[in-house]
């Protein structure tokens, strides 16, 4: 399925303002959209066939043809699941609300993650990274807090990894990078220019980049060898900053995961080796 509504959601507050509004139309009317011809469509969104067809093309598609046809395929299957409409938060919700409303857009940028997740490109990065002798690390802001979990998990598997804090140490990093490193750029946005900077400098050196990003043509995502996307329902007092953060931990504990499940016997007397005790803990209360 190839996600008509969740592409137009990710992609719309980087469209121009007539591409706004035709989004925003098939966003709020899916159903009418599939029966409508193109110029009907831009008709009804105040804008022009070509720019009609220019959006298709954005989000993927040849035409408006092959986004009309996915899009009711989109809607007999996902029927009111796949035309969510968010819920911002405002300053008169009171706190019940703002924890039913925050809640909600995690959860809902996960399963918009999920969807956005091609399992070819999936099971490519978790070889690459099986193969590489060392995974290179690269975030900013809140992006670096899941640079470092992602160093985190699989220092417990010892597989060699490399994260540093500030963007000159980064950059550094990427130009030491050879075909035998692989590089994991974390970047919501896509248009970080310290990001960019490095993935040129690993694709200098031969090392093959994968990018974790919004579903959107940036340049991060136009330079890595492989992108795993993301979904972020962001809210208006904290954008790009919660719910995509959410959604790249997750992409992490995919990879992870998928990694560790790779060689199951290995993982476990790693994980096994590597846990730190804590008093209390059924191992220690056993010891004599």
């Amino acid at each position: 399925m190839q996600n008509v509504l969740l592409r137009l959601r990710e992609v719309q507050p980087s469209l121009s303002s007539t591409e706004r509004q035709i989004a925003q139309f098939i966003l709020e009317n899916p159903d009418e959209t599939t029966t409508l011809t193109i110029r009907d469509l831009a008709r009804r969104s105040f804008s022009s066939p070509s720019s009609v067809v220019r959006i298709c093309r954005v989000i993927g598609f040849q035409g408006y043809k092959e986004l009309r046809h996915a899009l009711t395929l989109e809607l007999a299957t996902l029927g009111e699941n796949g035309s969510h409409r968010e819920k911002d938060i405002t300053p008169q919700d009171s706190l019940q609300e703002i924890v039913d409303k925050v809640t909600h857009k995690n959860i809902q940028s996960l399963l918009d993650t999920q969807r956005l997740l091609l399992l070819d490109e999936l099971e490519q990065c978790v070889e690459l990274i099986a193969n590489a002798r060392t995974v290179l690390l690269f975030g900013i802001g809140s992006s670096l807090c899941v640079a470092k979990d992602t160093y985190l998990k699989f220092l417990r598997l010892d597989k060699p990894c490399v994260v540093n804090e500030d963007s000159h140490s980064q950059l550094l990093q990427a130009r030491n990078a050879t075909a035998q490193d692989v590089g994991i750029v974390f970047s919501y946005s896509g248009q970080t220019m310290e990001m960019i900077q490095c993935i040129k400098e690993m694709k200098a050196g031969g090392a093959p980049v994968i990018a974790v990003t919004r579903y959107y043509p940036s340049e991060v995502a136009q330079l890595a060898d492989h992108v795993l996307y993301v979904a972020a329902n962001e809210s208006l007092f904290r954008n790009g900053a919660m719910s995509s953060r959410l959604s790249q931990l997750n992409v992490v504990d995919i990879l992870y995961t998928a990694y560790a499940s790779r060689n199951h016997e290995d993982t476990m007397r790693r994980l096994t080796k590597t846990h730190i005790y804590k008093p209390g803990d059924p191992e220690v209360l056993t010891q004599p």
